[in-house]
């Protein structure tokens, strides 16, 4: 008996292997997506999920798409995809459609596809249609109705420009995954050899660039749980983005 027991072990051991792992990635994940069905545990959350249309985006406004809860160190925000992604607002505009709103709106975003270096991070329309990756941008359009945050500090017009400014001289910066956090306190050689501030990286993943950008014109860390890496998710659960009592909107799901 205990011989072919053994034996059917080393049969299957790769798919027991596999149900074993997804029983386990069952019992630690709060959201699951599996084949676009959403799947929800039985645990409270407080987060404010309500849909709403805008009609305006204003200079210093951060655009967010949720991404996958599993990926390591992500807070978790229900039906995100993949890695998600996030923008930094740099021109205003007003719309009552929403993609009109987007087209008229310019941004600033770190991009992962294969595109020459000037446009890895780059400054584009907020919703733009063309063939080829580097001009085309439907990063926030239509397909993720009700499923796309807008996020407002509340500050000052001088602090808001202190963030954008900083992002703008990222252009021509590489666009890389594993690209790092910096803090004042790290004195960090780059890519380059120099950095011009103790925030100057070489390479930028889409909400790195909006969370350094932040840290460093204002201070302030809006990675929700501080981690390694910030993801999408992240600046979404951030604390910094909770609606006031005064009525002022800072996260807006649109």
């Amino acid at each position: 008996m205990t011989y072919i027991l053994v034996n059917f072990l080393n049969k299957h051991f790769f798919i027991i292997g596999i149900i074993f792992a997804l029983i386990i990635f069952n019992a630690c994940e709060d959201d699951i997506v599996v084949n676009n069905l959403h799947i929800e545990n039985n645990i409270n959350n407080s987060f404010p999920d309500t849909y709403e249309e805008i009609h305006e985006l204003k200079r210093g406004d951060i655009l967010v798409r949720p991404n996958l809860n599993f990926l390591p160190g992500s807070s978790s925000i229900t039906n995100g995809s993949g890695f998600g992604h996030a923008a930094l607002v740099v021109k205003g505009f007003m719309h009552e459609n929403t993609d009109s709103l987007l087209a008229g709106a310019i941004i600033i975003e770190s991009i992962a596809k294969d595109v020459p270096v000037e446009f890895q991070v780059r400054e584009i329309s907020g919703l733009v249609r063309s063939k080829f990756d580097a001009f085309n941008n439907n990063n926030f359009d239509n397909r993720y109705l009700g499923n796309r945050y807008r996020l407002r500090l509340p500050m000052e017009p001088a602090q808001l420009d202190s963030i954008i400014a900083f992002a703008l001289m990222q252009k021509n910066d590489h666009s890389s995954w594993n690209a790092s956090k910096s803090f004042p306190d790290q004195l960090l050689p780059n890519d380059k050899g120099i950095r011009k501030n103790w925030a100057d990286n070489a390479t930028w993943y889409c909400s790195l660039l909006v969370w350094q950008s932040v840290l460093y014109a204002t201070g302030l860390d809006i990675d929700s749980n501080q981690g390694y890496m910030v993801y999408p998710n992240d600046l979404i659960r951030s604390s910094y983005f909770d609606n006031s009592k005064n009525g002022f909107q800072s996260r807006v799901k649109f």
